[in-house]
């Protein structure tokens, strides 16, 4: 009988001390996640706001507005002492801090680190230490910045107040919990409770949490010796999912099993005492179901009082059974869905869900295992009231002590924002490809500090006859014709001075030059400058161009040979026009009463065919004169111009011979004064000759801006023209009359076509027969219009 009680009092004993234990491990499990809770979501606070900083410092050139937002964010967390940007350097850029700008930190281990390995998926946090700028203790929160190549760019950090972790130790290490610990990955003590600020900055590294336990899990509790004081502990540990941060908090062996220290004593004074083994197993069995319903009210408790900490979070926080049977919601998750947090215990979760999204739900915790007990993924979901957000839902599966599945805990944290700002730098980096590699231009991107291509589309690589691969390792001089300090020179305008366009020979991969150009702009992207370029071909251009002016050259060459034909012709054929006509005349005096009549005839036909012969000539040589006087053009007055005219002809204002009506005013335009007088003079001229029998002449001038010319007009009431002739009337030596029917040579509408020709403008008619006629000439209104007309 007594060995059975003792046997039985040791089973009961080994028992109740593994019991009090759990009860201990239960505790401690339930702090370290509260404490996790609370850093992660104030580092996802954080890092979203680094995120925010890094897309604006994108967008935004302007220094002034990036510095107001980064002040205006760490505003609203009063844990930030400071918000800096680090280039690729290590050189401040910008800063909240005046005085840290131009300070050089590429020596810092946070910047070293990230050089290295640019792309981190978390925060970088190193352990406190003092700012050479303030002096202060302080830890630094940073962030690698990517450029669109995927580059080391730099760093955006914070610098945080030492309390920062600590304040997330508080209220923990009370009762029996004697110890809290917050430490990066690499060992190093962030927080600690008690004595804070004594062992911060101290490495932990070589005890058994990072030695023994955290390769194995993230997440655990364990009895080992603590690396502060040596003395046996029981501690739970977890490492946050998406920042290098382990929590920790334990409580030493020897207050864990306090209560069963006791109770052995007990049970081994009673077991001495056999009279009394019955009713001490009989008290004994009693306390300890007394005490294990104060550890489960304590236990309840200390679910409350997370319950409590879970409701006041802002993430999407429930707890649910394998079947999605909601057992635990924070009021965010119920306000998320439009309901109460009671109206929705009971309910299953997966119903709020699309058919078509609920299998792959399913399977996806079913997949969750003590190996891989944690899930991430974003979803989007529309909300009751239509509203479409997305959300980064973090799920873990929950083991008992048995490692029986209990169910899951699902964190849901709003992300439309951020999703967005990728979902942009997205769009950007397509719309860069889209740009630039499927653009059909030939384009380069190059480093105007080196000269090394960075970039070619595929339209450069088919140019230049090199693989697009090829052609990103070459450097510009390998292609250019140019030295290498012409180049260097180039850039350099493009880089500082603005320059768009240049001109280069270039070296194509079978040898051949060609000549291009080059319209460059220059970029900055993560720190570094670049020049985008645009190259064209232009080597036919230019051929086409040499042959052009070689063949304008020669036109105007035989153009000016023809007009000094011309005029040397009709000058010189004159003279023996001249001596013709005074030796008829002459031998018409000698013969004088001896010619017959019919002689008389002939001899003044032959005088009259040489006169008109040298009234040809005379005219072809005015014409050949128009345009190579060599006068400027000057301003003149188109009223005086025609006053000239009409006084050249005879016609005043009280002329009975015809009537001369002009509205004024007439424009002021630049042109030949004598050219122009002549120019009317034969407009005037001819309407006053192709009278009609029946009225007398009246000529009407007037004016009206059109566009970027004047057009006047000169009208009169004469014989008019058929449309018919509208167009041969300006050729030379055209007549639509017999020659006794009306005096002239048919060349004055010919020289009235080319004055205004050589001033740019235009000439033409609008006539009816019967009715009169209306000339109209168009000049140039603008003066450098005029000038560039005239030379041309």
């Amino acid at each position: 009988m007594l060995l059975v009680v003792w046997i039985s009092g040791i089973l009961v004993a080994w028992r109740d001390r593994n019991n009090s234990l759990n009860d201990s491990g239960r505790l401690t499990e339930a702090l370290t996640r509260v404490v996790a809770e609370r850093i992660s979501g104030s580092l996802r606070g954080l890092d979203l706001m680094l995120q925010d900083v890094d897309i604006h410092s994108r967008e935004r050139s302007d220094p002034t507005e990036l510095l107001n937002l980064m002040r205006h964010r760490s505003a609203g967390l009063p844990e930030v002492r400071n918000v800096f940007i680090i280039n690729a350097d290590g050189k401040v850029t910008s800063s909240t801090l005046p005085s840290m700008l131009g300070l050089d930190l590429s020596r810092r281990p946070y910047f070293m680190t990230a050089a290295q390995t640019p792309i981190h998926g978390h925060l970088i946090i190193t352990p406190p230490s003092v700012s050479p700028v303030t002096g202060k203790l302080g830890l630094v929160v940073a962030r690698p910045i990517t450029s669109p190549v995927g580059t080391f760019a730099g760093l955006i950090a914070v610098a945080l107040n030492p309390e920062f972790f600590s304040g997330a130790l508080s209220g923990v290490v009370e009762g029996d919990v004697d110890r809290a610990v917050v430490a990066n990955m690499d060992g190093n003590v962030l927080a600690r409770l008690p004595d804070p600020g004594l062992h911060v900055g101290s490495s932990i590294r070589s005890g058994p949490l990072f030695s023994d336990y955290l390769p194995k899990a993230r997440a655990g509790t364990f009895i080992a010796p603590s690396s502060f004081d040596g003395q046996d502990r029981l501690a739970s540990y977890q490492a946050l999912n998406h920042q290098p941060i382990v929590v920790s908090v334990g409580i030493t062996t020897q207050a864990a099993l306090r209560r069963w220290t006791v109770n052995t004593l007990v049970m081994a004074g009673i077991g001495l005492l056999f009279s009394t083994v019955l009713l001490g197993a009989a008290l004994q069995l009693e306390r300890r179901e007394r005490e294990r319903r104060g550890a489960e009210t304590a236990l309840k408790a200390s679910e409350e009082s997370y319950r409590i900490l879970v409701d006041d979070q802002d993430d999407l926080i429930h707890r649910y059974t394998q079947d999605t049977t909601l057992i635990t919601v924070n009021r965010a998750y119920a306000r998320f869905y439009g309901q109460t947090p009671d109206s929705l215990i009971g309910r299953k979760w997966i119903e709020f869900l699309p058919d078509e999204e609920r299998t792959f739900s399913l399977s996806c915790l079913q997949a969750l295992n003590h190996i891989q007990p944690y899930r991430e993924d974003r979803r989007r979901v529309v909300r009751p009231d239509g509203q479409e957000l997305w959300i980064e839902w973090r799920t873990t599966a929950l083991y008992d002590a048995l490692d029986n599945l209990t169910g899951y805990q699902t964190v849901g944290r709003d992300v439309t924002d951020s999703h967005r700002a990728q979902q942009a730098i997205s769009e950007r980096e397509e719309l860069y490809s889209q740009s630039f590699h499927r653009n059909p231009a030939i384009k380069l991107l190059i480093d105007p500090k080196s000269g090394a291509i960075t970039d070619a589309n595929d339209s450069a690589a088919l140019f230049y006859g090199y693989p697009a691969d090829v052609l990103k390792h070459m450097n510009i001089q390998d292609i250019n014709v140019a030295s290498a300090a012409e180049i260097e020179h180039e850039m350099a305008a493009v880089e500082n001075e603005g320059r768009k366009f240049l001109r280069f020979r270039h070296r194509l991969s079978s040898g051949d030059i060609r000549d291009v150009e080059v319209y460059s702009s220059p970029l900055h992207v993560g720190g570094r400058a670049y020049l985008s370029s645009i190259v064209v071909d232009v080597s036919d251009r230019n051929r086409f161009e040499a042959e052009l002016q070689a063949k304008t050259a020669e036109l105007a060459r035989s153009n000016a040979e023809l007009e000094q034909f011309a005029y040397v012709a009709s000058h010189d054929l004159r003279q023996p026009l001249r001596m013709v006509t005074s030796y008829v005349t002459l031998l018409e005096r000698h013969l004088g009463e001896t010619l017959d009549e019919s002689s008389r005839e002939f001899i003044g036909y032959t005088i009259s065919g040489v006169r008109r012969m040298d009234a040809l000539i005379k005219g072809l040589l005015d014409y050949s004169r128009v345009g190579r006087g060599g006068e400027t053009l000057s301003d003149l007055d188109l009223e005086e111009v025609v006053a000239d005219s009409c006084a050249n002809l005879g016609l005043t204002g009280s002329s009975d011979e015809a009537t001369v009506l002009v509205e004024h005013p007439l424009p002021r335009i630049l042109g030949i004064s004598s050219e122009l007088i002549r120019l009317f003079q034969n407009l005037i001229g001819n309407a006053v000759k192709y009278r009609h029998p029946e009225r007398k002449p009246e000529i009407r001038l007037s004016s009206r801006r059109q566009g970027n010319e004047w057009i006047i007009t000169v009208e009169d009431n004469g014989l008019g023209i058929g449309a018919e002739h509208f167009e041969r009337i300006f050729g030379m030596f055209q007549r639509l009359h017999a020659e006794g029917e009306f005096e002239g040579t048919g060349i004055g509408l010919a020289i009235c076509r080319k004055i205004v020709t050589t001033h740019g403008g235009r000439i033409w008619v609008e006539s009816e027969e019967g009715a009169g006629s209306r000339f109209m000439v168009a000049l140039p209104a603008s003066r450098a219009a005029a000038r560039g007309l005239a030379t041309h």
